[in-house]
This record gives C-alpha cells, structure tokens and sequence, in this order.
C-alpha cells in the first residue's frame, strides 16, 4: 500500500470510508523468489541488512496489515530500533504465521532476541526456504549457548553473510568448549574472528598462545600474546612462563589491576619480573589482606631490596624487628634519607629491638649468606670475611683487603684510588643477586666515607682536595642513604668548612627535601662559613643550635661556632649579647676571645676608655705574680699586650685584625707614657732594635739574655716576639730559635709548665693526660678487632675512633707524651676486670655476637690487651705532690661555672645517666669526684717544672670537661682535646 493512500484518506472522506472494508487479494501472485530468498542468508541481528532484505518485493501474496506492520519496523530501523515495540506491533498480526511469511516473522523475531525466534524458523517446512530457515535456528542457538553442533558450525564452509555469522559467533564461544584444540584450529579461529569482529577475544589467543608454548615456540607465542591483557591466573602462568625467556613485562605491569590476590603474589614471587613489577604487585596484594600475606611480602621486598616498604611494614608491626632483626640493620643501613627523613625516631626504635633479639631471633632464609655477611660488616664487625671474599675475582679481594688495612689502626689511612675503582670493578662483574649487589654499593660508599674522614683528618692539603671531590659524588645522589647523610653530618660538626666544597650538593638536597632541619642549617653555615659570610653563617648557627637545647653539650658546641662566626664577620655586638644572654656559653670560649669581642664592640660603640680599661686590666692580671718591681711589672704589662696584638693572626682563620689591633696599640702607649722615663735601658734597646728595618739578631740576643738573667720567661717572650717578626729572614729566625731554646734549659728549672703556653718556638712536647673513657673505648676497638674475621676491627668510622686512633699515632710519631693518672687506672681496671664486665660496656646500638664474644674474648686476651693499652698510653710518667694537689682551689672555680654544669645535670638525668655528681655548697651538680681529682691532677702538673714538656692536654669526651675547656685553661694552664682534629691542631700548629 503506498503511503499516498494514508494521506488521501486525512483529505478526503470518501477514501477514508473505503478503509473500513476488507482489502480482496489477487488469489494468484506468480513471481521469482529466488532472489528474496538468496537475499535472506544474513545475520539478522543486522539491522540494515534486514532493512534491505524487508525493501524487496515480496514474491507472495501479504495481507494489507501485515505490510502495514512491516513498512512500521523498517521505518523504526531507519532510526534507533525501539525492539521492545516490535513485539506489540507483530502480535497477532504477524505471528503464528507458515511458509514464507513465517521466515520473515522469525527473522523480525531474531533481530529483536525474542526467544520465540528459534521455535519459528525451527518449524518452517518449506523447501524452498528450509534451508535458510535452518541456518538461522543453528546462529540462535550458538547464541544461546547451544554448543551440539560447535563443530559443523565453526568449519561452516560458505561465504554467505549468514555462513560467516555462523563461524564467527561458533569461535567466539571457543571459551566454553571443552576440548584440546590444535595450533592449525586456533589460528583458523583466529583468522575467522580477525576477518569479521574488531577484535579478537583474547581468550583463544590466550589458548594459541599456550598451544604455541608447549611445544616451545616462544618466539611465535610472544608476537600472539603481544599486546593483551591477562585476565585471570591461567593466563597469567602462561604469561610468567613466557617472561622467563622474553620481556612480558609491560603486559604483566598493565594487567595488575585485573589479578586477584593470588595473582598478584604469583607476580610477586616470580623472580622473572623485574624488581619494580614485583614490588607493585607485593603493594596490591597487601591491600587485600595484610596479615594473610605478611611473611611472603616481606620476603618479596627483602628479595627485591625495596628498603622503603620493608621500612614502612616494619614501622606499622614493629614487633616483626624481633622476627626480622638482620632485615631492620639492613634497613637501617640502606634506606634513603629522603624516605628516613619522617620515621628516623621509629627506626632506631626498631634498631634497638632488633639488637636486643637477634641472638634469639629464628634463622632467615630469605637472605643470603653473603647479603648476612656484608649487612653484618656494615654495621662494624664482620661476621664471615671469607664469605664475603668468595664473591670478588683476585683484583677485588686484593683491592678490599688493601682498602680495609689502609683504614685500620695500624694502616697508614692512605686509599688510592686505583684501589678503589679496582673493588668497584670487581663487584660489577660479580655473580651476586640484586640484594647482595646493593650491599655492596653500600659497603662501596662506606668505604669511601671512611677514606674521605681519614684524608681530612691528615690535615694534608691534596688529600682533603681529593676527599672534597669524592664527598661531592656521594651526596650528589638524590637516593643518598641515611647513615651516609649521618655520616657527613657528624664530618660537618667536627671539620667545618675544610669539608664545605663537598657538602654543597648536599645543601641543595636539605633544600628540597628537609629545609628547615638541624641539620639543614649545620651545613648552609658551614658553607657560608667557607664563602666569608660570616654573619649569616653565624645566624644559621644560632637557628640551628635552638633545635637542640634539650642537648645542651651540642647545643653549647654549636653556639660557640656562631660566637665565633659573628667575631670574623664583624658582628661583634651580636656576640657579646649572646654571652651576655646565656652566661653558660662564656666557659667555652677563652677570656682572649672575650676580650677581643669586647674591645671591638666597645670600639663600635665609641667607649674607647672602656676598651682602655678592659686591656690595663688583662695585661696586669697576667703579670701579677711576675713581678714585684713597680717599673718591671709595667714592661712586663707592655709585653704581654704586644702577645696579645697578634691574637686576631694566630688563629685560622685570622679573626678582623681592626679595630682591636688599634686599641691594643692604645693601651701600649698609654702604659708607656705612664712613666716613660722608668722605662729600662734594656727594654728600650731593645724597643730600638726591633723598631729597625734590618735587625740586629745578636744585639737582640745579648739584651733578651740580660733580661733574663732577672726574669727568665721576660727573655723568652722577647725572643718569641722577635721570631714571629715578618722583617726577619728564615736563618735569623732559626738562630733565635736555637737561643730561646738554650736559654729554656738553662732557667727551665724556674719557669712551670703552665707559664710555657705562649712559647711556642721551643721544641717541648705536650703530655697528654688520658681519661678513662678514651681507654675503654681503645680497648672495646682493640677486642672488636680480635672479633673479625679478618682482624681489621669496625668498618664503622666514628669520631671517637678516630681520636684514640689518633692519639695512638701521635705518641708512636714522637709528637708528644701519653700519661695515665693513678686515679684513672684504678677505675679503668675497675670496670674491665672480665670479659663480661667489658661486653656490658659496649652501647646497645652495637650488636654484639655472645657466642663469638665468649670464643674469642678469653680472660688471658683481656688481660694482654689491657696490659698493652696501658703501656701505651702510659709511656710517659711524673710524681705529682698530692698534698699540693689537694690545695687547688677547684671547688671555688666550679661554683663560677654554676650555670653550666645545672644544664648538664639536667640533661643526664633526662637520658638516664646514672654518673655520680659531686655535691659543693649544698648542690649536687658537679662533676663526680674522678674527674675532680684528674683536674686537680692535671693543674698540679701545670706548676711542674719538667724540661720536656710545653703543655698538658687532657684527652676526654666528658662534657663536664670540654664544655669548661677554655675557662680551665686559662685558670690552670692545662687544654682539653674531645676529637682528632683539636688535637691536632695543638699538636701540630703550636697554638695554645
């Protein structure tokens, strides 16, 4: 019917009269279906083919309302196909139909997923038609899930549009059929599939892919599976399998996600999978069940050496560093900074945990001998060198046990760099697994940290080059480790600027990374220190030490450092304000220093007469017990303000000679103008003589010799002042020295140790006293070394390693005496009459093995070392008057320094010291009576009059003495060292 009839109807009424009869059919419609029919071979879910097989002409005889129907659904597909609608529009009229219109009834039925749709085309029995018709029924009930006849249906062999749909939806279902499929079917499928869909389901991939690896054609498995994602475990096997011999990593990495958490740890554990796979998939598996998968997680990180979440799960069970206690030092060994920087507290937490168990602790089998080795080696004592060794070629372990011997006490510190490169060579080409070769890396920069601690305590220009160069390759490393950042740290606090070159990468990682820190502000002043800003350095010094005062040793170290720092910059006034603020810190500094602040910042302030006084006042204090003569106390008072004029240039660096040297110049001539006349003919000569361009050494010897005659250490300070002149030659300095020292001999018998600081031209030789805690930690060092498997001691370099190292050095090199006070003996045997009395020593942070300890350490051993240290460090012996001794007014000195020694109490008790205090005028602050009598000891020695010596020294780590250290050698004339670089620098510069 032509639509023309539906619109004539709306126009006219006659024609819409005529609609309500029956329209009478043709009986007869004789036309050639074959073309209909040939046409209807296609999927009818294909909207536009059945469209256009619903334009043809239909070659049989159709009822008017069935048409109608038929001419509204094909309308309907030219849109969105409403197939909910379809089912009202064909019910009645087109269902239940026969012959050729029961095809199209089945057809529309099939389009739409009516499940009617089957049972119609099923019923058609029409020859001409039951072909198609049977076809269709074999598609439905391949969509349905009926799989009786898979087999016909996917080796359909026609081209028809219906054919195709057949063999396609046939393979699509190739998931569900049961059955061994052989590499030629697959890729036939494959192919069937490819030609006809978008894409290929990746399940029979999946199975091609698997066929393809089981006879080992990995190359023609990976190019199929190359591209897809695994969707459950099965592919997964087959994908790990395939990994083993061709990178399956990205398709592993992106399928993740889809993995339950079976295959995830499937990933984890596969050791095929690189490390940053296996960590993600370890990360999501922890997500599912955190407890269930516990151990293998930490299993999979220790094995991949993600020290960050090993880190982080340990921290949230921290009752597994008992389980794991080599897992947490290895931890605590490896893990960056940059991660340590919010969990440094919970970490030492662990660390101590894991010390206290790891006797008890079950056996991990996770990490290797080798990885138990190294991580043992790095955290001082190794366990099994050989273990160790075994993995390095011959240049290797020749490198390791040249670097390691270099570093031991008895080594000359010298590493080459050759050496160096020779171990890093040979861990490259090494047979190690990843974790074993990141312990390496780790020993690697130990071993060179160590190296550059040594190079800068050598003091020697080209090596402390050379060490700034390598500090600058390890903290130039974004992922450097925390104890290497504690490392240099510890450097900053005890070298200062010498190390500044190497900490600038550093800095600029504090910046990034933790910028408001301690430690942050430590190294920005040690490098500004190092570029002449002076003044900032000295504000970050003062930033820095706020962030510490519950530690008022450091935080009293660190002041000092911005004192000083404020001096050379100038900014006098900020340090007599902060001595005036915390009077504590005037015991760390010496009273020249204070001097030299004061009278600068007088100077700055225009009261010029206060800076007058301040020096009158010095100079008389420092000759009051020369001279009784009124005329040779004022000489004397001149010449020991002439000393102090080269103060600012003796230290290093110098301190601003102006304005102090210009007062000092002041105070001289206002002392000389008091009564020039009373002057003596002596001092004038040799005022006179000095005052000449080209001087006359043998006039200057002959008066400082008659000088002398009267007042010995007058004719010393005047030779002193005439060799440090700038005018003379090297030979004539020499000469002069050689008479000072003569005329030392001769009147040494009159001038006491404590008078000797300021000559520093005579070649007498400190003694230094030894306290009792540098004994045992020698001794604890000593016992290590017969503990290692191969007798070089602690890997672990610490400052106070390197003092008693050093101190050991300095005495075999003939550069000063050792003395070890009655009083400190008696305690040293005290506390290490046995093996277990020295194991108890040791500080928990330090894993002791009790089986090798009890082995190794014997009662004999002890002996014989304890034996040895003495001698050693006794070399040099003296009587001391102990009645003098006792009359040293001490008690009074320690109530000056009040102040201090409360804060230090205080801070003891915090960290549950249990050191005795001694009690003075009702206050229980004081240092305990050992240390008492080693000052009284110490001062009694100052008054001796041995020839050799130029100084005494006490070498300790006792706060109780350094933070004093400037006050008690300017009140009994002896100096106090905590590390190698003070002692150093008074041993080796001649500074007092």
């Amino acid at each position: 019917i032509h639509p023309v009839w539906n619109k004539l109807a709306k126009e006219a009424n006659i024609f819409a009269e005529l609609s309500r009869f029956k329209i009478s059919h043709d009986s007869k419609k004789d036309k050639d279906s074959s073309l209909w029919i040939n046409s209807s071979y296609f999927d009818p879910e294909d909207t536009v083919e059945l469209k256009s097989w619903l334009d043809i002409s239909l070659p049989f005889n159709a009822k008017t309302d069935q048409l109608k129907v038929i001419q509204k659904i094909k309308k309907d597909m030219g849109n969105k196909p409403r197939f909910s609608e379809w089912n009202k529009w064909i019910d009645p009229i087109l269902r239940n139909q026969s012959k050729e219109m029961a095809l199209i009834e089945g057809m529309i039925l099939a389009c739409c997923k009516h499940d009617d749709a089957i049972k119609v085309l099923d019923n058609i029995s029409e020859k001409s038609i039951i072909d198609v018709a049977k076809k269709q029924v074999r598609l439905l009930k391949l969509r349905a899930g009926n799989l009786s006849n898979w087999e016909e249906d996917s080796k359909i062999e026609k081209e028809d549009l219906l054919s195709q749909s057949i063999r396609t939806t046939a393979w699509k279902q190739i998931e569900n059929i049961e059955r061994v499929f052989t590499i030629e079917e697959l890729r036939f499928g494959i192919d069937v599939l490819s030609n006809s869909e978008k894409t290929v389901p990746d399940f029979i991939i999946w199975k091609l892919v698997f066929e393809l690896f089981e006879i080992n054609e990995l190359e023609q498995a990976y190019d199929a599976v190359n591209g897809l994602m695994i969707r459950n475990n099965e592919q997964l096997k087959i994908a790990l399998k395939i990994n083993s011999k061709k990178n399956m990593g990205l398709i592993i990495e992106q399928s993740l996600d889809n993995l339950d958490e079976k295959g995830l740890l499937m990933v984890a554990k596969d050791s095929g999978c690189n490390n940053e796979i296996r960590i993600k998939a370890a990360t999501k598996v922890l997500e599912f069940d955190s407890i269930r998968y516990m151990s293998d997680i930490l299993d999979i990180f220790t094995d991949v050496a993600d020290i960050e979440s090993l880190a982080k799960v340990l921290v949230e069970n921290k009752s597994l560093a008992k389980v794991y206690p080599e897992r947490v030092l290895m931890i605590w060994h490896m893990i960056s900074a940059k991660n340590a920087k919010n969990i440094a507290d919970e970490l030492e937490i662990l660390r101590d945990d894991a010390l206290k168990s790891i006797a008890d602790s079950p056996k991990d089998l996770i990490l290797s001998e080798v990885s138990k080795a190294l991580i043992s080696l790095l955290d001082g004592i190794p366990r099994d060198m050989n273990i160790i060794n075994q993995k390095l070629d011959s240049d290797g372990l020749l490198a390791l046990n040249e670097v390691r011997r270099a570093l031991s006490p008895e080594g000359d510190s010298r590493v080459s760099t050759k050496s160096i490169q020779k171990l890093e060579d040979s861990i490259k080409i090494a047979n190690l697994d990843y974790l074993e070769r990141r312990l390496f890396e780790s020993l690697g920069d130990s071993l060179l940290l160590n190296r550059i601690a040594m190079d800068v305590e050598s003091g020697m220009s080209d090596r402390v080059t050379d060490a700034n160069q390598t500090l600058i390759s390890i903290t130039s490393k974004d992922n450097i480790s925390m104890q290497n950042v504690k490392f240099v740290i510890e450097m900053i606090i005890e070298h200062g600027k010498i190390i500044a070159e190497g900490i600038i990468p550093l800095e600029r990682w504090y910046r990034k990374n933790d910028n408001n820190s301690l430690d942050s502000r430590l190294i920005k002043a040690t490098i500004q220190s190092s570029q002449g800003n002076y003044i900032q350095a000295a504000r970050e010094y003062e930033d820095a030490a706020k962030k510490i005062k519950h530690d008022f040793e450091k935080y009293a170290l660190i002041m000092r450092k911005a004192l000083i720092s404020y001096a050379h910059g100038g900014g006098w006034r900020n340090s007599v304000n902060l001595i005036n603020s915390k009077p504590a810190l005037s015991a760390s500094v010496t009273e020249r220093f204070q001097l030299y602040l004061n009278v600068c910042n007088d100077e700055l302030g225009n009261r010029k007469d206060n800076a007058r006084i301040r020096l009158h006042e010095y100079a008389l204090k420092e000759v009051q017990s020369e001279m009784s003569n009124i005329k040779e106390n004022r000489e004397a008072q001149i010449e020991a303000l002439q000393l102090l004029m080269r103060y600012p240039e003796e230290l290093d660096p110098p301190l601003p000679k102006s304005p102090f040297q210009g007062r000092v110049r002041a105070a001289i001539r206002g002392l000389q103008r008091i009564e020039n006349t009373h002057r003596s003919e002596l001092d004038l000569k040799f005022e006179q003589e000095m005052s000449r361009e080209k001087k006359d050494i043998y006039e200057i010897q002959s008066i400082a010799n008659q000088i002398a005659d009267y007042a010995p250490i007058r004719g010393l300070r005047k030779l002193e002042r005439a060799i440090s002149s700038p005018d003379l030659s090297e030979n004539n300095k020499t000469t002069l020295e050689r008479v000072a020292g003569a005329m030392f001999v001769q009147h040494s018998e009159s001038i006491p140790i404590k008078e000797r600081g300021m000559l520093r031209n005579l070649s007498l030789k400190p003694v230094v006293i030894v306290d009792t805690n540098i004994l045992i930690d020698t001794l604890k060092d000593d016992l290590l070394r017969e503990m290692s498997g191969d007798s070089f001691g602690s890997l672990n370099w610490t400052g106070d390693r390197s003092f008693h190292w050093m101190l050991r050095r300095r005495s075999k090199e003939k550069l000063m005496f050792m003395n070890i006070p009655p009083m400190v003996k008696a305690e040293f045997l005290n506390r290490v009459k046995t093996p277990k009395n020295v194991l108890e020593l040791f500080p928990k942070n330090v894993y002791i093995d009790s089986k090798t300890w009890n082995e190794k350490i014997t009662k004999t051993l002890l002996d014989k070392k304890i034996k040895q240290i003495c001698k050693e460090f006794g070399n040099w012996d003296c009587r001391i008057n102990k009645e003098r001794m006792k009359e040293i007014e001490l008690e009074e000195f320690m109530i000056q320094h009040k102040n201090i020694f409360e804060e230090l109490t205080k801070q003891k008790m915090s960290r549950e010291d249990n050191s005795k205090r001694s009690t003075i005028k009702g206050q229980e602050i004081y240092p305990e009576g050992g240390d008492m009598q080693i000052m009284r000891y110490a001062a009694e020695l100052c008054n001796n009059i041995n020839p050799e010596i130029g100084k005494v020294i006490i070498a300790t780590r006792d706060g109780d003495f350094k933070l004093i250290s400037r006050s008690l050698e300017e009140e009994f004339g002896f100096g106090i060292v905590g590390d190698a670089q003070e002692l150093n620098r008074r041993i080796l510069r001649k500074v007092s």
